[in-house]
């Protein structure tokens, strides 16, 4: 591990040392971390796991951990060059936030396992990442016209294009989050009263349930028809079409390839994914004037202000005080 001293200069620290030490050796170091395991135990979001792991390697990477104790040792400065490396990489305000509150969780936990006396990421300041407005959030909406463009593209001659289309559905009329959809089984599609609701395990291993739009009623009943797996109550609902893995859920990765898969068919550029599924769901529920608190229940939000910070609704900026001057 380079360590530096408070008069170094941290700028020249990139992540270029990934070419130093291999991403096998940064997982190698994580391993035979005694505490690691069980911090990363402690999230029961597999995205989360997944995005603090990759965190924490990019930390060992950049300043270059090569041992346990070597992390043990970290200092507030390898922090702050860890930081500023980011920053020359270009990484968003908020993924900077997100990487650093990642590698504090993982001192906090070796603090309270003795293996370190103090967190040193907390005293390093971090990007402000507040919602600054109206559609501040990074991720894009799309228009009516384009959502219905990806929903009419797959092929639902087959039982593939049926399966991504009831998948397609569920993304934009629930503002599901991309793993979301993998978990439901066949029973998580149920009646309540006259609606038919999804029950959907949400971040934090909650529940979360939601009356579903009569048309993605409609698509899910028309992929189960020929699915074959729709009276096995504990059967994943979205499964591969053919192959060894069938009877599995898919992963996640599959659901992103699909998704930039019908965007390309939709004639859309790069970059459309799955939360930008959420992002249109959010932004067209305010513009259909359903209020922030509803919203925030369908989609699974803790907080109301993160509701918020999805919509990009242009409703809120003919609102705007500047428009009633007249000097």
């Amino acid at each position: 591990m380079k360590f530096i001293s408070q008069k170094d200069n941290p700028l020249p620290l990139k992540e270029s040392k990934l070419g130093e030490l291999t991403t096998d050796r940064v997982f190698d170091v994580l391993t035979n971390i005694r505490a690691e395991n069980v911090w990363l135990a402690n999230f029961s979001s597999e995205n989360t796991r997944d995005a603090y792991k990759r965190a924490v390697g990019s930390f060992i990477a950049t300043v270059g951990v090569e041992t346990p104790e070597e992390l043990y040792s970290t200092s507030q400065v390898h922090v702050i060059a860890w930081r500023t490396a980011m920053e020359n990489r270009g990484l968003s305000q908020a993924s900077i936030a997100n990487k650093l509150s990642a590698l504090s969780s993982l001192f906090r936990h070796l603090m309270d396992t003795g293996l370190v006396a103090q967190n040193p990421v907390s005293a390093v300041k971090r990007p402000k990442t507040g919602n600054a407005g109206i559609g501040a959030g990074k991720s894009p909406s799309l228009t009516r016209k384009q959502v219905r463009a990806m929903l009419d593209a797959p092929d639902t001659d087959k039982l593939q294009g049926l399966r991504d289309r009831a998948l397609l559905h569920i993304y934009f009329y629930t503002g599901a989050r991309c793993s979301e959809p993998g978990r439901l089984k066949v029973k998580d599609v149920r009646f309540d009263r006259e609606y038919t609701v999804l029950d959907f395990t949400i971040k934090g291993n909650k529940r979360n349930t939601v009356a579903i739009h009569p048309e993605c009623v409609r698509a899910i009943r028309d992929y189960l028809d020929v699915a074959g797996h729709g009276i096995e109550s504990d059967a994943f609902l979205f499964q591969p079409v053919k192959g060894a893995s069938t009877g599995q859920p898919m992963h996640r990765v599959q659901f992103y390839r699909l998704f930039d898969k019908y965007a390309r068919a939709a004639g859309l550029p790069t970059g459309v994914y799955p939360h930008v599924a959420r992002a249109t769901m959010i932004t067209e529920a305010y513009e259909a004037g359903v209020q922030g608190e509803d919203i925030q229940r369908t989609v699974g939000h803790a907080s109301i202000t993160t509701t918020e910070g999805y919509n990009h609704t242009s409703k809120k900026h003919r609102q705007s005080a500047s428009l009633k001057m007249g000097y």
